[in-house]
């Protein structure tokens, strides 16, 4: 084969690399949102906007305690995915909402109850504060940058090893 066509197929083995990496983890979308206040006090309607939902699951939203875990709700509110996994909905912060920091938590879970997906944004109850953010942390860009380095590793090697027969 020659070394034309070795690069040629490196280059579209590169190029597909990620796409696969995604599809094989079942990554192909993630649960993501954005909330609109950062904080207030109790009675705040928060408005809820996201991207990412598996269509057919409905969305949990929630103001929780504990934005990876989901402990501690204190409101509780249902969305349905539109085709394209979007949703959107309104949280009210309750009255009984001590001051201070909890999570808006955004998840869904199949028919038998099963975590499937979940993310959450800081909210705090009080002044606004910059927003920590949360959800499963996927490895598809990690193994697919290891996988793109062996290669390109590899291809390199063989190139030195075909120069140095030829000369």
């Amino acid at each position: 084969m020659s070394l034309t066509v070795r690069i040629v197929l490196t280059l579209a083995v590169l190029a597909l690399l990620p796409a696969y990496s995604a599809l094989a983890s079942g990554e192909v979308t993630a649960l993501s949102f954005t909330i609109n206040p950062a904080g207030g006090p109790q009675g705040t309607p928060v408005t809820v906007s996201g991207q990412g939902a598996q269509v057919g699951l409905p969305v949990q939203v929630m103001l929780v305690t504990d934005g990876e875990t989901g402990a501690g709700a204190l409101a509780l509110v249902q969305a349905m995915p539109d085709a394209n996994g979007n949703f959107s909905t309104t949280l009210t912060v309750p009255a009984e909402a001590a001051a201070g920091r909890y999570a808006v938590r955004a998840e869904q879970r199949d028919a038998q109850g099963a975590l499937v997906q979940y993310y959450w944004i800081s909210f705090n109850v009080g002044p606004a504060l910059v927003p920590v953010t949360g959800g499963w942390r996927g490895n598809s860009l990690t193994l697919a940058g290891a996988l793109a380095a062996l290669l390109v590793g590899l291809i390199a090697f063989q190139g030195i090893r075909l120069a140095l027969r030829r000369a």
